[in-house]
C-alpha cells in the first residue's frame, strides 16, 4: 500500500468513528432527557425472505457488471 492509500484508509475510518461517535451521542442526550422511551429503533423490516433475496441479487448484478467492466484493474492500452 502506499501513502494515498494509507491516507484515504486512516480518513475513512476516522470518520466513520467521528461519525458513530456523534450518533451515539445524540442517542443518549435524547434518553437522558426522555426518560419515557423503553425502545430504540423502528419497526422490523427485513422480516420478508423476499426482500432480503431481491437486495442480494441487485447487488450481485452490480458487482458481476463491474467485474466485467475492468476485470484485472488494468486499463486496456491500444
Amino acid at each position: 500500500m502506499n501513502k494515498v492509500h494509507v491516507g484515504l484508509t486512516i480518513a475513512v475510518v476516522f470518520s466513520m468513528l467521528y461519525i458513530g461517535g456523534l450518533i451515539y451521542y445524540e442517542m443518549a442526550v435524547e434518553l437522558e432527557s426522555n426518560p419515557d422511551i423503553k425502545e430504540i429503533g423502528g419497526p422490523p423490516v427485513i422480516d420478508d425472505l423476499r426482500l432480503v433475496f431481491i437486495v442480494l441479487v441487485v447487488a450481485l448484478l452490480f458487482c458481476g457488471i463491474a467485474l466485467k467492466m475492468n476485470p484485472d484493474g488494468k486499463e486496456k492500452v491500444e
